[in-house]
């Protein structure tokens, strides 16, 4: 196979020359982390350039390049290519965009294709949620790209997952939409600007819908990030800077109080105590929380660094995991506590465990811990009136689906299982599972006696032996 690296001059051309790219040299668009492209747009403009589809391109020139430099098979990346998450992928921390990044590199004869990728994030934060499955863009960036009459682009920043928003026009990112592709034919280029290509009837019609003061905040966070990665490159993650912040944070914010600092968060107890003991790596959106309610930058808890805090309330996106529920039951007498708690079981004013410590007011584990056998008869009663209130909510699904069911007997219409579903629909709480379901299908059957049909079996009514079962006339 010839190489695709050039090692000869063209006949004429002086010998002291700069050296000569084998693709051309386009410089990816974007300055910072806020705008700058994936790998996989400035592919797609790349292969516009040279006039030629991403496949072709691949097969005769990046795939053998690659194949030369690393030993991949250029098949494999061409199929790679024609994936429909290919923009992704290539973008990723993986090594599948070290390959691309540094074979574009080889190519072009630049230099910073890789910041393209998150690979500058691949040794600081962890990969748990840090890639998104979605294709996703800012309708403002996309206008300003027509504005400004260059080709649209997709920023590295939309294909992470915790950024929901863009932080330059405070927007929520909207989903890409599925657009049929068009057949080629064999070496023929792709439409001008490729997948970067957007449909204009469908950006214009996205809607324009304002982020959070926090969506922004954290896409802002994390785009810093993208630059502080680019700045220090040689920076790595390190549990014991980690606890060295964290450690920083809860004594001066919060008195040493871990539990405080994780109530504040959201978050639970065991997270945090994780996090500060260095047993758990922090996530990219937790990173971004900390970050987001210390008043401080991301680098600065990956780095240790014992920075200036200012305190800051949690989003209120943000689910509650750890609630203080505040009771002073607990500084009562025991004897007081017990007096109540067998008035409250004699006058069946709770049903459970959980009831009765929150009519205390104490926890469930000083309840379990104090009065253990009153404990112990609240879970058991808690445990019957789920069994029964189950019981009655079988009794009644099936009773719904033999009325449904002889409904559609009368009707001559055979009483399908879709059918019937159809028809209970807000007639019960909710259709449960599909076991539920058939399992009242056949008492329904044995009640009626109309035989069930199955697959590939004509679809027509056979007469049941008891039309009536007890039921009275009513209209389909």
């Amino acid at each position: 196979m010839k190489s695709p690296f050039r090692t000869t001059l063209p006949g004429g051309w002086p010998e002291d020359a700069p050296p000569r790219s084998t693709l051309y040299s386009l410089p990816p668009y974007g300055c910072s982390g806020e705008d700058r492209e994936n790998l996989g747009s400035y592919l797609s403009r790349l292969s516009s350039a040279h006039d030629m589809a991403r496949w072709t391109l691949t097969k005769r020139i990046i795939g053998p390049a690659a194949e030369e430099l690393f030993g991949v098979s250029s098949d494999r990346m061409a199929r790679d290519i024609g994936r429909a998450d290919y923009n992704i992928k290539v973008s990723s921390a993986t090594e599948q965009a070290y390959q691309w990044a540094h074979t574009l590199n080889r190519l072009t004869l630049r230099t910073n294709l890789q910041l393209c990728t998150l690979l500058p994030l691949k040794e600081l934060v962890s990969a748990f949620l840090l890639l998104s499955d979605k294709r996703r863009f800012c309708p403002g960036c996309y206008k300003d790209d027509v504005q400004k009459r260059r080709d649209c682009y997709d920023r590295l920043l939309w294909s992470i997952d915790a950024v929901t928003a863009c932080p330059l026009h405070r927007l929520k990112l909207v989903s890409r939409p599925k657009l049929k592709r068009q057949p080629i034919a064999f070496g023929r280029a792709d439409p001008p600007s490729g997948e970067v290509a957007v449909n204009i009837n469908s950006m214009e019609s996205a809607a324009l819908l304002p982020a959070s003061d926090y969506e922004v905040e954290s896409a802002r966070l994390i785009a810093e990030l993208l630059d502080d990665a680019v700045v220090f490159p040689s920076a790595g993650y390190s549990a014991s800077a980690q606890s060295a912040f964290l450690t920083h944070a809860i004594d001066t914010l919060f008195n040493g109080r871990s539990a405080s600092f994780a109530a504040h968060l959201r978050v639970n107890k065991s997270q945090v105590h994780g996090w500060v003991k260095g047993q758990v790596r922090m996530s990219l959106p937790r990173l971004a929380l900390a970050a987001y309610c210390c008043g401080c930058a991301i680098a600065d808890i990956l780095l240790g660094n014992k920075v200036m805090l200012s305190l800051r309330p949690a989003p209120q996106c943000q689910n509650r995991r750890l609630i203080a529920i505040g009771g002073s039951g607990a500084k009562r007498p025991r004897d007081d506590l017990r007096r109540e708690l067998d008035e409250l079981i004699r006058d069946a004013r709770v049903t459970n465990a959980a009831e009765a410590a929150e009519a205390l007011g104490v926890s469930s584990k000083f309840l379990r811990a104090n009065f253990p056998s009153e404990h112990a008869l609240l879970v058991q009663s808690g445990k019957e009136l789920v069994k029964s209130r189950r019981k009655e909510a079988t009794v009644t699904f099936d009773q719904v689906y033999l009325n449904e069911h002889i409904a559609l007997c009368r009707a001559g219409v055979y009483p399908a299982r879709r059918r019937v579903l159809e028809r209970m629909r807000g007639k019960v709480k909710s259709l449960g599972r599909r076991k539920n379901a058939e399992r009242a299908q056949r008492k329904a059957h044995a009640a009626t006696g109309v035989r069930i049909v199955r697959g590939g079996e004509p679809r027509r009514l056979l007469l049941p032996v008891r039309p009536n079962c007890g039921q009275t006339e009513e209209k389909v």
